[in-house]
């Protein structure tokens, strides 16, 4: 646990200093990402995890700044499908290194998702970094993010690319974009993700023009 902070304090520390957020309260929060777990107040109910980092971490003689509390809590989210994305600028770079750091680890080490099996939910987390991207309008780059993470092998970083993509597609379908208004966009394999859906809107724009066909 203690060694997967390390990482991602490191990943978030150089995502904060992209993204134009405090280095430092990011490293700080990414430090203490895990700690909530150690207790028995999660170990008896996990689905507490992040809620009771933020209290822990806002109460006390010495608390926290709000905004590292927050992260701690935020950076879980989303939670599932039907959850939304993390508020603040702070949980929002925790949440895009924890779930990388996730992702680039169990690839590099060749356990992907098979079939139906996805023991360790990296459809989620996968479908976690793009709703980030897209909904908050980072400007990552997903080569930069995997070069970021040390994925130096190419052919695992493709096998993670397809992976992601494919994941964004099906979220768009499930938006109601049609599958060729998708394909197009999709197809070209954009790094920007913060770009879909201006590239969607401009796509289904010229689809209506009488020259289209």
């Amino acid at each position: 646990v203690w060694d997967k902070c390390i990482r991602v304090a490191e990943l978030a520390r150089v995502i904060a200093n992209r993204v134009g957020v405090d280095a430092a309260l990011a490293t700080r929060a990414a430090a203490l990402g895990k700690c909530d777990l150690m207790s028995r107040m999660v170990g008896e109910f996990p689905e507490l995890q992040g809620i009771m980092g933020r209290d822990y971490a806002s109460q006390g003689n010495q608390p926290e700044v709000a905004e590292v509390a927050s992260a701690l809590d935020e950076f879980y989210r989303p939670r599932n499908a039907a959850d939304g994305i993390a508020e603040g600028k702070l949980g929002q770079v925790l949440a895009v290194a924890e779930r990388l750091d996730t992702l680039t680890g169990i690839f590099a080490v060749g356990m992907k998702p098979s079939g139906n099996k996805d023991p360790f939910a990296l459809r989620r987390h996968a479908l976690g970094v793009v709703r980030m991207l897209i909904e908050r309008d980072l400007p990552l780059d997903l080569s930069w993010l995997f070069q970021t993470a040390q994925l130096a092998d190419d052919k695992v970083a493709a096998q993670l690319a397809d992976f992601i993509y494919e994941r964004l597609a099906g979220s768009l379908r499930e938006q109601g974009y049609s599958a060729l208004e998708v394909d197009a966009v999709v197809g070209l394999r954009p790094q920007r993700l913060g770009d879909i859906p201006k590239r969607l809107a401009a796509v289904r724009a010229f689809a209506a023009l009488p020259e289209a066909a």
